[in-house]
C-alpha cells in the first residue's frame, strides 16, 4: 500500500483565501470564534524558485505547552522506521471535511507526492502574512475536488470510526493513519479503492 494519510479541516468551497462567498466553517472552536483557517489557503498554489506549491494545513490536537505537537510520521502506513525523522516524501494527503447539512465527512481534495512533516511548518510571505502548514506538494500533484463532486460521488465518503457501525475512519483527532493496521481487511480493502480513485481521478 501507498503512504497516505487523511487529514480533517474545515469545509470551504475553493481554499484560496476566505471571500464574502467562501468563509471556513465546522472547523472546530478556532474558525468558530475568529471565522479565520489557516486551511482557507490549502489549494491555493504560491510561487517558489523551484515552481508553485501548495502548502497544506491540519490543525494538530493536543495539550502540550512546553513541545510542538508532533504529526507521527511514523504511523503512515510503510513509515515505521522513521521514528527519528522530521519528514517524509512520496505521502498522498486526503484533506477532508463536514459541509453544513451533510452527513458525515468527505473528501475535498488530495495531494500526490507531497511532504508531510512532523512538526508545523510556518513561511512568511511578502505581504506579512504567515503560513503555517504540514504538508507540501507542487501545484500539479494537488486535486481539489468541484463541490458537487464530493458530495454526489459516494466514492469520495470518508468513515467516522464507531459510527454506523464502522470499525475505522477518523476519531477525535484530526490525523487518521489510514491502512496502518493490516488486521483490519475492512480497511485496508477501503484505503486501497481511495488510493485507486486518487489516482484514476482525472477530472
Amino acid at each position: 500500500m501507498k503512504k497516505i494519510i487523511f487529514v480533517r479541516i474545515a469545509d470551504m468551497k475553493y481554499y484560496k483565501g476566505i471571500t464574502e462567498d467562501d468563509r471556513p466553517v465546522n472547523g472546530g472552536a478556532y474558525v468558530k470564534d475568529t471565522g479565520d483557517a489557516h486551511e482557507a489557503y490549502n489549494f491555493q498554489p504560491e510561487l517558489f524558485e523551484k515552481g508553485e506549491f501548495c502548502l497544506g494545513f491540519v490543525q494538530r490536537i493536543g495539550n502540550s505547552r512546553n513541545t510542538p505537537i508532533q504529526m507521527h510520521i511514523e504511523k503512515i502506513v510503510g513509515c515505521k522506521g522513521l521514528k527519528n525523522e522530521n519528514e517524509v516524501e512520496g505521502v498522498i494527503v486526503v484533506f477532508c471535511s463536514k459541509a453544513p447539512g451533510k452527513d458525515g465527512l468527505t473528501v475535498v481534495g488530495f495531494y500526490k507526492d507531497a511532504v508531510a512533516y512532523r512538526f508545523e511548518q510556518c513561511m512568511c510571505f511578502d505581504n506579512g502574512y504567515e503560513q503555517s502548514f504540514s504538508f507540501l506538494a507542487e501545484e500539479e500533484n494537488c486535486v481539489l475536488l468541484p463541490y458537487s463532486e464530493r458530495h454526489d460521488n459516494p466514492i469520495w465518503k470518508v468513515p467516522t470510526s464507531g459510527k454506523n457501525n464502522m470499525t475505522f475512519g477518523f476519531g477525535h483527532s484530526n490525523i487518521w493513519y489510514a491502512g496502518s493496521d493490516p488486521e483490519n481487511e475492512d480497511e485496508t480493502r477501503y484505503v486501497e479503492r481511495m488510493i485507486e480513485s486518487i489516482e484514476n481521478y482525472k477530472k
